[in-house]
């Protein structure tokens, strides 16, 4: 199976690891998508919530619509790594068929970029709880980054999250393509605290976790549909396996991007 990436970044880079038995390529526009006709898509490009509103829009949004465009004419499957942030975090719980309403600009950018992609049809709309690794750059980096330094961690003990590795997302994401599963799919782990997320990781580093009282927020995503497929996970198990991935492979060994 041939299989395209849209950027280079660590979550490609691991996602190739779990889908080293396919031919995987990399197209940056789509005119590549359609010389190169590639059974699937994943539209591993995502550019973060703190960049500008203007390169946020252009590269989740309109790039990520025609490359989706693109494959649709070559008749391969989109596969869209949508956020949890298409939500409003008041509720939790989101299951599949919650109504979006987006926090910021970055969710709104991605909520389209969904839209845009499943109104073509051939598709697998992810929306992801909140990833991390090490070195990602996303909501708990900062966590990271302190444990790491021997920081303290403060922690609003109010905000819920459904935190996933980049690793596991990775071969969850290699099981749906083997599987040719279509649709929306939330991938998360289990509902936790950040405080609770933060002292999994502080009794693996050696730190301290503050509780800070912040305003309530509960992004959590109903993984009902996910453990459907036996899939569950277990946050402690997941962190832990995430830090010796990170440890014990350099993640560009005997990868074959082209």
């Amino acid at each position: 199976m041939k299989i395209a990436f849209t950027d280079e970044g660590e979550l490609a880079r691991v996602l190739a690891r779990s889908l080293k038995n396919n031919e995987i390529i990399i197209v940056d526009n789509p005119q590549r998508v359609i010389n190169e006709k590639p059974d699937v898509v994943i539209h591993t490009l995502d550019i973060p919530y703190f960049e500008n509103k203007s390169y946020v829009w252009n590269f989740n949004t309109w790039y990520a619509i025609n490359i989706a465009r693109a494959a649709h004419k070559v008749n391969a499957t989109n596969i869209y790594l949508s956020t949890f942030m298409i939500f409003n975090g008041k509720k939790g719980y989101y299951h599949e068929n919650s109504t979006p309403d987006p926090l910021n600009y970055y969710g709104i950018s991605k909520l389209v970029g969904e839209t845009g992609t499943a109104s073509l049809g051939n598709f697998l709309i992810i929306r992801c709880g909140v990833l991390y690794s090490l070195n990602y750059k996303g909501l708990l980096a900062s966590f990271f980054k302190a444990a790491l330094n021997g920081k303290n961690l403060k922690c609003n003990k109010n905000f819920y999250i459904s935190p996933i590795s980049i690793y596991s997302l990775s071969n969850i994401i290699a099981k749906f393509v083997n599987d040719e599963i279509k649709g929306v799919i939330n991938v998360g782990g289990p509902r936790i605290s950040i405080v609770e997320m933060c002292n999994l990781i502080a009794d693996l580093f050696g730190v301290n976790v503050i509780e800070l009282n912040g305003k309530k927020y509960d992004f959590s995503l109903d993984t009902w549909l996910l453990n459907t497929f036996n899939i569950k996970l277990s946050l402690k198990e997941d962190l832990v396996n995430a830090i010796e991935y990170r440890v014990l492979n350099n993640e560009r060994k005997g990868i074959s991007i082209t």
